[in-house]
């Protein structure tokens, strides 16, 4: 949650870049070719704080030469990293060091400036082949209507060239400011990104342009992983994380970006369940809060029961699904190029699940033996391991007593710091050794029965985990 500072002092520095940069283009050569496009803009017009501050220049090589001007006008240029010039592309990133404008610092800002152009993507090519254009070939390439606005630096005017972008900002519609078959060939990856505007915003999605994605969802397999992942990671932490996969569903695009989420439609389940797996866990998602390991782990938490579903007494179960979807969800977050620790703490909440379902009786306080356990194995992913649990009971058609447990064990994370867990064993298998036992699987049944008593009494000396040893022997 933002705090009260953060919301009155947010945008303030975008802001007065803005007057900066006006001040400079006007008595610059510049002067009536510099504009702020895209999101900024898109903000403005809808009354928020805007971000993000992009720049167009309406002439040939115009961004690169434009970055290159200011940079050395207020001296900061360094030749190779302040501009950072793609001279492919005519764009250039540069940052305003050591400059302050109405009482804030714009050393901070990247900006980006790009010529006006038009591209033109070749058949299996990712990147286009770019080359100057005018300013409304310019926002016709542009993803969205409400994307294709200018600001122009020089007069304060808000150009509208689609004639769309206002309008569409004021009904909240996305749609793009041509075919969208030919938008989204040009970059699939602008398919995602529609629903996650639809969803960010609360907005429309034209049946139009649901039929085009339907249309052209295969070529999302065109992008890079890295890219998809980026673009769900948005979707999944807004108020609309349910709404958005239904999307990617019912275009088709879940089919070739998450294909063993989309497959849990039709799974049914058993009678503590109303819904589907599918439904089920949208649900689930929905309810936890909005932390990507979380949604995550909400969104993937039953993947492992298609393969694990059986018919035994006339009931559906799903034996060993946790099992089975921390593995499978593993692979798919592997394959949408995770970091390690996400993969890790995502796979490690699904896994554990079920586990606090059978620690003692539905709505007993959880002991300090097995929080010391579970704190042991599942370490700093508990928060998100219950937050999952919680939203999975609330979302079964009859709840249970499971709840009540859940908020007791949420109380006592209070009390976690006061319930020592020992990283060591009072005794190892050396110690095995010593007493004349021999290496084998035996020791690690041996020591599981001491690691139990430290969960009792994580004060347990050396002596008494021996006692232990030789009364199992």
């Amino acid at each position: 949650m933002k705090t009260l500072t953060t919301l009155m002092t947010e945008g303030k520095v975008e802001k007065a870049a803005e007057d900066y940069l006006s001040k400079m283009v006007k008595r610059s050569p510049f002067k009536g070719k510099v504009y702020i496009a895209g999101g900024y803009v898109r903000d403005v017009v809808r009354g928020v704080n805007p971000k993000d501050i992009d720049l167009v220049v309406a002439m040939p090589e115009g961004g690169i030469k434009f970055a290159e001007w200011l940079t050395k006008k207020i001296g900061v240029y360094k030749r190779g990293s302040n501009p950072v010039v793609y001279p492919k592309f005519g764009t250039a990133k540069f940052m305003m060091k050591g400059v302050t404008h109405n009482g804030q610092d714009l050393s901070g800002l990247d900006i980006e400036a790009v010529m006006t152009r038009k591209e033109q993507y070749r058949a299996g090519d990712r990147k286009p082949d770019v080359s100057p254009g005018t300013l409304k070939q310019d926002v016709e390439r542009r993803d969205f209507t409400v994307n294709s606005l200018l600001k122009d630096l020089t007069t304060g005017e808000i150009k509208d060239l689609t004639g769309q972008g206002k309008a569409d900002i004021k009904k909240g519609v996305v749609r793009t400011p041509l075919d969208p078959d030919v938008i989204f060939s040009e970059d699939p990856l602008r398919m995602l990104r529609a629903i996650r505007f639809t969803v960010k915003y609360g907005w429309d999605l034209p049946f139009f342009m649901i039929k085009s994605i339907k249309r052209n969802a295969r070529k999302i397999n065109n992008i890079s992983n890295e890219r998809i992942r980026d673009e769900l990671d948005k979707m999944l932490v807004t108020k609309r994380p349910k709404q958005a996969m239904r999307l990617l569903k019912i275009t088709g695009l879940l089919q070739h970006v998450m294909p063993e989420v989309g497959a849990l439609a039709g799974v049914k389940q058993g009678k503590y369940h109303n819904k589907d797996v599918w439904n089920h866990s949208l649900d689930v998602l929905q309810k936890v809060p909005p932390v990507l390991t979380k949604r995550l782990g909400a969104l993937l938490h039953d993947v492992g029961k298609k393969a694990t579903q059986q018919i035994v007494d006339d009931d559906v179960h799903f034996y060993t699904h946790e099992k089975v979807g921390a593995k499978l969800a593993g692979a798919i977050l592997k394959r949408l190029k995770y970091p390690n620790d996400i993969i890790k703490r995502v796979t490690t909440s699904i896994e554990h699940h079920m586990r606090l379902k059978r620690s003692g009786d539905e709505g007993e306080i959880i002991s300090d033996k097995a929080l010391r356990k579970v704190k042991r194995t599942i370490g700093d992913h508990l928060e998100d391991l219950l937050d999952i649990m919680d939203a999975d009971n609330k979302s079964h058609s009859s709840k249970s007593t499971q709840g009540k447990q859940i908020t007791g064990i949420k109380m006592r994370l209070k009390d976690l710091e006061d319930i020592p867990v020992p990283t060591k064993l009072p005794i190892t298998g050396k110690d095995l050794i010593a007493m004349g036992l021999k290496p084998g699987p035996k020791f690690k049944k041996l020591l599981g029965k001491v690691q139990d008593a430290v969960d009792a009494n994580p004060n347990l000396t050396k002596q008494q985990a021996m006692d232990i040893i030789k009364k199992e022997l």
